[in-house]
């Protein structure tokens, strides 16, 4: 088959075929017809970024349309597509309501955990294309459609391989919709065993906290001077004095399962920054701040934590999110 796409809309394609077939999903032979024989089908198609669609888009278009080439001759079919959705998802700045998860390691590939979600403004329902720049080995991207306007949550998939430990800068871009996009980062951490980490978003910034990082988890007192979990780490930046120091205040040894700084026992999370001020979390603040334990091995543990903390004696407030660990046990 030889398709020719005219450069104007509507694009006429001319397909020539040795044998006749229903395309409907994957498609299934329905007869023959003379070879050379030619079909003549008329599509308007819908341009982004004002181009014409690519092969493959038009396949996503095109899998609607029920065509039937009869036996005794060829008929002209017009197909007008649906409208494309109208949204926008930021205006330069970090992505609104991101949430990226998944552990991102060099020299291994992404999985089906390896997702962003970001919130999207639709303001004209229908079909929709995100996509991402591919950097470090990696992209992200989802195709659906809007069944709604107002906000909408839509999760972009991950794919490729991470080259190196790095903290890679993403933009998210609508490839259809409108000219709005918006910045996210990704940090890859290094394929050298073992794969210790500690790093999360400090109001948006990136911070690693691996330089020496260690848990205990027993009955004595860790960093914190409290007994049960107690994880710490310092930032890794040369010059650098801000470090974490956090857990749950137990009694006993800690297992897996999700903490809370308003439930017992209760979670806790300080962080010393660079001028040497103390936030602390808050359990005025809403939702909890919260400390995932996901895995415990006999020389570490793995998980995640978020939520809100309070300047120590004032009032100003501070995010902590994307919060991972995989920490050795001391």
């Amino acid at each position: 088959m030889r398709n020719i796409i005219e450069p104007n809309n509507p694009c006429i394609i001319f397909a020539r075929y040795s044998r006749c077939f229903v395309i409907a999903g994957s498609g299934r032979n329905k007869g023959n017809v003379k070879a050379g024989r030619s079909i003549k089908f008329e599509i308007t198609f819908p341009k982004f970024e004002n181009k014409i669609l690519t092969p493959f888009f038009m396949k996503i278009i095109l899998i609607p349309v029920l065509i039937i080439v009869f036996a005794c001759g060829c008929k002209e079919i017009t197909y007008t597509p649906a409208v494309l959705a109208a949204y926008t998802i930021g205006n330069g700045d970090s992505c609104t309501g991101a949430v990226l998860s998944g552990q991102y390691v060099a020299d291994t590939p992404l999985t089906a955990s390896n997702t962003l979600t970001i919130n999207v403004q639709v303001t004209t329902a229908g079909p929709y294309w995100i996509t991402t720049n591919v950097s470090n080995g990696i992209f992200f991207s989802q195709i659906g459609t809007f069944a709604d306007t107002g906000r909408q949550t839509v999760v972009l998939n991950g794919s490729g391989t991470p080259i190196a430990e790095d903290t890679t800068l993403f933009t998210v871009t609508p490839r259809s919709g409108d000219s709005s996009s918006c910045l996210f980062v990704v940090p890859v951490i290094s394929n050298g065993p073992p794969h210790y980490y500690l790093n999360c978003l400090i109001d948006g910034t990136f911070i690693n906290f691996s330089g020496s990082a260690f848990a205990t988890n027993s009955t004595l007192p860790g960093v914190s001077g409290l007994p049960g979990l107690d994880i710490s780490g310092a930032d890794t930046i040369a010059g650098a004095v801000d470090n974490i120091d956090f857990g749950i205040n137990s009694a006993g040894v800690i297992g897996k399962g999700a903490y809370y700084d308003s439930a017992t026992p209760p979670a806790y999370f300080i962080y010393t920054d660079n001028s040497g001020s103390i936030w602390k979390t808050d359990t005025s603040f809403h939702p909890a701040f919260t400390i995932s334990v996901d895995n415990l091995f006999r020389s570490g543990l793995q998980g995640t934590f978020s939520g809100m903390l309070r300047k120590e004696n004032a009032t100003d407030s501070m995010s902590v999110s994307n919060g991972t660990f995989f920490v050795p046990l001391r």
